[in-house]
């Protein structure tokens, strides 16, 4: 547990430092400026296009964030010859939960900066409160560090940083598709091929269901969540990320170097 720790606290530090992390700070300000822009725009609820409009925002800032501080990292750790040193000292399933672990702090701090400058520029613009971005926040973190999960397994794989962002980006986009293609071979009724039905629902079995955590419609228009999927979101969450980080360790345990 020390060495996860101490491993964590270097990477959160070395993030905080990065020309990165500033530079993704400034294009988080600049989105969330062109989402109080557009709302400018709009003929509909102000609030809503503010809410609609900055949560996309906070998504590609973190998935910005899971590619460059969780993916990249590592392989850049590993060309400058800084793994094979740290590896002498720590155990290498300690030191992927140590660098998940700082990956997710840092998924942590842009989320709840992006949630809190929404909150204040929907009550800027709107005049009351949205407690509901609170919300946002919760399910943005656990949708990317999920996805952070899956960057590090790909790594533990000894897959390179180029498709692994490639394929990064493609779990995401599949994660938030299964339910419209589920749905569209359904709809297509007999016209559709069984065998195509049950192939793409075992792949959203295996692939992470990001569509679990989309509760943007009732957030935007204050509904109340319902209990029972956000307990199967959490669950799904916990049980599936460590999953993922089990096979990691487990895996990069066991890889030559």
């Amino acid at each position: 547990m020390r060495h996860i720790i101490t491993i964590a606290k270097t990477t959160l530090i070395e993030s905080l430092r990065d020309r990165v992390f500033v530079g993704l700070l400034f294009f988080l300000l600049f989105l969330l400026g062109f989402s109080a822009y557009l709302s400018t725009l709009s003929l509909g609820d102000i609030a809503r296009v503010i809410q609609n409009s900055g949560m996309a925002g906070m998504a590609l800032i973190c998935l910005l964030v899971t590619i460059l501080f969780g993916s990249f990292s590592l392989y850049r750790e590993e060309e400058r010859n800084e793994l094979y040193v740290i590896l002498n000292r720590v155990p290498r399933p300690a030191y992927l939960l140590g660098r998940f672990s700082g990956t997710a702090m840092i998924i942590i701090i842009f989320s709840l900066v992006s949630g809190s400058a929404l909150f204040l520029l929907t009550l800027l613009f709107d005049g009351e409160p949205a407690f509901g971005l609170i919300w946002a926040v919760l399910w943005n973190i656990c949708e990317f560090t999920l996805l952070s999960g899956v960057a590090f397994l790909f790594y533990a794989l000894g897959i390179s940083f180029t498709l692994n962002a490639i394929m990064l980006i493609g779990v995401f986009i599949i994660g938030h598709s299964m339910k419209e293609a589920i749905e569209s071979f359904i709809a297509l009724g007999r016209f559709g091929l069984p065998l195509h039905l049950q192939s793409v629902k075992i792949i959203s079995y295996l692939m992470p269901n990001f569509d679990l955590f989309d509760f943007r419609l009732e957030i935007i228009h204050h509904e109340q969540l319902p209990f029972k999927r956000v307990l199967a979101a959490l669950l799904y969450w916990f049980f599936y990320l460590a999953a993922l980080l089990a096979a990691a360790g487990a895996r990069f345990k066991n890889r030559d170097l």
